[in-house]
């Protein structure tokens, strides 16, 4: 895999819809993204925002299986390429930026003409997929559910040791005529790996929704 640092312009940047399709212009050889749900592999690439000052470039971190390849109005700042390696037993730290959410059923939306359809223009402006049953995602906002999130989702893969959640402003949006909100935090601390392969695949696949506004990049070092 590869992680690169890249720079996109203020015009591109200051609406968040717009990153993810602004970074696909270094893979154009990359098959789009196919995947039904979030634990099947998936293609292209993850990043993160690392700053993104008002008025100002962007600059984001890259994770792809591919090498990306320069671009006209990007700023390719450096690629390098690694190989992660998690060992069972492992002491790593990690940093995510993530979209901790859970999924709700609305018993009433069938008996409710036209709310499924609400419900579909909702994820439309959020970048989601379109529902195929009256299902929607509540932002979970308070630490000790992100807390509840990130274990469950790390399950398997590694025990979270230490953690700190770092609470985010909200996020707004503009897709096309409509606009949305995401809620997301960042989680940094420590985990013990329990099964390297289901972690390798946390690695590469990510964690969460929201993955084309910047969310679900698990990024992990060595410590002592």
């Amino acid at each position: 895999m590869y992680l690169s640092r890249v720079e996109l312009p203020w015009e591109c940047a200051r609406n968040p819809y717009n990153l993810h399709r602004a970074v696909w212009k270094l893979f154009p050889d990359e098959d789009r993204e196919a995947r039904k749900d979030q634990d099947a592999e998936r293609q292209g690439f993850l990043f993160r925002v690392e700053s993104a000052p008002v008025g100002r470039a962007a600059r984001l971190l890259v994770q792809s299986r591919r090498v990306p390849q320069v671009a006209a109005g990007i700023n390719l700042l450096g690629s390098r390429e690694f190989y992660p390696q998690p060992a069972e037993g492992l002491r790593l730290a990690f940093v995510l930026t993530a979209n901790p959410v859970r999924t709700v059923v609305d018993t009433e939306a069938k008996e409710k003409p036209g709310k499924l359809a609400r419900m579909a223009e909702k994820a439309i402006r959020r970048g989601d997929r379109l529902p195929r049953s009256p299902k929607s995602r509540v932002p979970l906002v308070k630490e000790d559910e992100q807390r509840v999130w990130l274990s469950r989702k790390l399950d398997g893969a590694g025990v979270v040791k230490a953690l700190n959640v770092l609470p985010h402003a909200a996020t707004y949006f503009r897709k096309g005529n409509g606009s949305g909100k995401l809620v997301t935090a960042s989680f940094e601390g420590v985990m013990q790996v329990i099964d390297p392969k289901q972690l390798l695949h946390l690695l590469e696949n990510g964690i969460g929704p929201a993955k084309a506004f910047g969310c679900g990049l698990l990024l992990v070092r060595r410590t002592d």
